[in-house]
């Protein structure tokens, strides 16, 4: 078997109904799916294909774990298959889900974890928003965000760094829609995103310091996985270096590139995307066109991924 890269969605792979022919095919989905839903006090069910679906993007609270839970469940059947992740990270919400995978936390704490990682960011972000800024120059667009904070005393900062041509910028209303217009003279394009809030900024002070708390009571452990940070860009080896990582994470920067290319230079060149979406697959084809990368979501039958990883 390859040396291969597990990379975890983030929030912004959910869509009603993922998971669905999972649940119904595998027996290992169905079991992580009704026992996450013991842990989380409701179905999730419900709120991924049922008839609360339609909501559960605009709600973070459950949106997170629903996503986290799915992806969870593909790992956990890949194992079974013999596929492990050499190494392990994700993408924002994503980051807290391979945590749970290199098996920092106990499945039981570690679904608890992202919940609560939901609900503060939830109530905590909703002052502000998030916009995908394509085609600007990287350096134009950080001192913008830095003149436009300045002139309205708000915060407006990058938040992640997706791709060489995507940047999402996080901020108050007024700020992205003025971030916007500098998009536009500057030749490229603005897209407002659906999120519930200025996720990875100043925004979510308070709920940080929340999530932090949150942390203190639980049982960290060495993890079992190597375990890549997208916050320190390193791969983490104690249960300290992660749970600090972990803490910090709701405010820092998601540098994806970064992320991509320090892998890349370790030696890794096989990365697989494991969640319901190919976002992330289709992220580092633009970091990187000579990584052979690929999606879990893309595949009826997972056997077809053991095929071709052999």
């Amino acid at each position: 078997m390859k040396k291969v890269v597990f990379l975890f969605d983030g929030q912004g792979a959910f869509k009603p109904g993922i998971g669905r022919e999972l649940y119904a095919k595998y027996q290992k989905a169905k079991e992580i799916i009704e026992h996450s839903s013991s842990i989380l006090n409701y179905d999730l069910k419900k709120y991924i294909w049922g008839e609360e679906a339609s909501k559960t993007s605009s709600l973070t609270s459950v949106a997170q774990p629903a996503i986290s839970v799915i992806s969870l469940a593909y790992a956990e059947i890949l194992k079974e298959m013999g596929i492990s992740g050499s190494v392990s990270l994700g993408h924002s919400l994503g980051e807290a889900t391979a945590i749970v995978y290199c098996e920092v936390l106990d499945f039981s704490d570690g679904i608890r974890m992202i919940k609560k990682r939901g609900e503060v960011m939830e109530k905590g972000g909703k002052e502000g928003t998030m916009m995908a800024v394509i085609n600007v120059d990287m350096n134009l667009l950080e001192k913008e965000c830095q003149r436009i904070s300045d002139e309205i005393k708000e915060p407006v900062v990058i938040a992640n760094i997706n791709a060489p041509n995507q940047i999402v910028v996080s901020g108050s209303k007024e700020g992205i829609k003025r971030i916007a217009q500098f998009a536009t003279q500057n030749k490229g394009r603005g897209i407002l995103l659906e999120v519930g809030g200025a996720w990875h900024s100043p925004y979510l002070s308070d709920a940080s310091e929340e999530f932090a708390n949150f942390l203190d009571t639980l049982e960290f452990k060495d993890p079992k996985k190597d375990f890549y940070s997208v916050v320190d860009q390193k791969i983490l080896t104690s249960k300290e270096a992660i749970k600090d990582s972990l803490k910090r994470q709701m405010l820092s920067r998601v540098n994806w590139v970064m992320a991509i290319e320090n892998l890349k230079r370790m030696g890794y060149d096989l990365f697989l995307e494991i969640g319901p979406s190919r976002i992330l697959k289709d992220l580092v084809a633009k970091i990187d066109s000579s990584i052979q990368v690929d999606s879990v979501a893309l595949y009826t039958e997972l056997d077809e991924v053991k095929k071709k990883l052999l």
